[in-house]
Order: structure tokens, then sequence, then C-alpha cells
């Protein structure tokens, strides 16, 4: 089975569920082992061969987008 070479993360929820930790911080730059679920994710998604991750933003979109500006291939 081939590894598709473009992936989408889903990344706009609310993190309803994880409040009162995102209230000021969006669902994907939750801190796990001092690294970002958005970073754990995207890392994994590299490992197996993608080449280019599209992540669509919402809650604190903002936020999302600054983390993203050190990451190449990811829109």
């Amino acid at each position: 089975m081939s590894i598709p070479k473009v992936a989408m993360v889903l990344a706009a929820g609310f993190g309803i569920r994880m409040r009162p930790i995102t209230e000021t911080r969006p669902k994907p730059l939750v801190k796990v082992a001092g690294r970002s679920l958005l970073a754990h994710t995207i890392d994994r998604l590299k490992d197996v061969g993608v080449e280019k991750i599209i992540v669509n933003t919402h809650h604190l979109g903002e936020m999302i987008v600054e983390h993203l500006k050190d990451y190449q291939g990811i829109y």
C-alpha cells in the first residue's frame, strides 16, 4: 500500500472537552511531552513520507498559523 503524498490535518475544533486548557490556546497547540499535539502529528506524517500537509484552522487560528511558520510544506 502506498502512502499518500498529501495529508490534511483537521485543527479547527473548539476543544470544549479540554477546557480550561483550550480557552486561551487551540487544542492542536496543547503541549504533550514538551511539544504541541500539532508538532507530533506533523512529525509522524513526515516520518511516513507525506510531503505536503494542509492544516485547516478556525478557533484561535492565528495562533496555529504562527506556529506553522517554522515548518516547510505546511499550508
